[in-house]
């Protein structure tokens, strides 16, 4: 990924555009498969994955939460309410349900968006299929203190661009590679790009802004300010 250059003067809209017969993004958080919360700890915002979600163009309802990505090892981001969980698990499986990555990590203390990527030996997502992911926190019952799971799961299809996307890609800055990215229906590289930008200049209002124009644009602007928290380890 291009390193991050800074972003001040440029405007850009940053409005994700989902690709053709995905239907409209969902407008609100937090429903179906993306968010979930612990069912005797009321958390809002809930635990969530930055990922679409899409109304169904036949019914209205929202489908699975799904994106794309041009990597061959993506990174998957989700915000972590404030829970007493120490632990969280991550998988991701190939169409035959077969394990592609699997891991446990330890929590970091403090609630945020936390991001998982797959190690570079995993092997490489394969162009034009779709794999499924999940994602759980693992907490004690209060009751009973054994181990329960609350996650979210969807989907990510690798894609590869074209010729003209390729182009502008290598001819676009950082910043303006993210709305490249977006406003062609690739949400992980996108997110990525403009995550890393964000984190490396935590002040810069600009990218702030394109930030919470991009969560918002898929109805995730209940998570937009919350900080990213680095600390996930085996």
């Amino acid at each position: 990924m291009a390193q991050p250059t800074p972003s001040e003067g440029i405007q850009i809209s940053m409005a994700f555009e989902p690709p053709p017969g995905e239907g409209m993004p969902a407008r609100t958080a937090g429903g179906g498969s993306r968010g979930q919360t612990l069912a005797a700890i009321q958390t809002t915002p809930p635990l969530m994955a930055l990922v679409p979600a899409f109304y169904s163009q036949t019914n209205g309802q929202e489908t699975d939460i799904k994106g794309l990505t041009l990597a061959a090892t993506p990174t998957f981001f989700f915000y972590v309410p404030a829970i007493p969980a120490k632990e969280v698990a991550f998988s991701l499986k190939d169409e035959n349900n077969n394990d592609i990555y699997q891991t446990r990590l330890t929590l970091p203390n403090q609630p945020g968006i936390v991001s998982i990527a797959l190690p570079k030996d995993t092997p490489p997502l394969k162009i034009g299929q779709t794999y499924r992911w999940s994602f759980g926190v693992i907490y004690n019952d209060e009751n009973t203190q054994e181990p329960k799971v609350v996650f979210v799961s969807g989907e990510v299809k690798r894609t590869e661009p074209d010729a003209m996307l390729n182009a502008k890609l290598q001819q676009a800055e950082p910043l303006e590679q993210a709305k490249i990215y977006a406003e062609n229906g690739i949400w992980f590289e996108s997110l990525a790009t403009l995550a890393q930008l964000r984190q490396n200049q935590p002040m810069d209002e600009t990218l702030t802004k394109q930030w919470n124009e991009l969560l918002q644009s898929v109805g995730l602007e209940s998570i937009a300010n919350q900080p990213f928290v680095n600390g996930l380890e085996n």
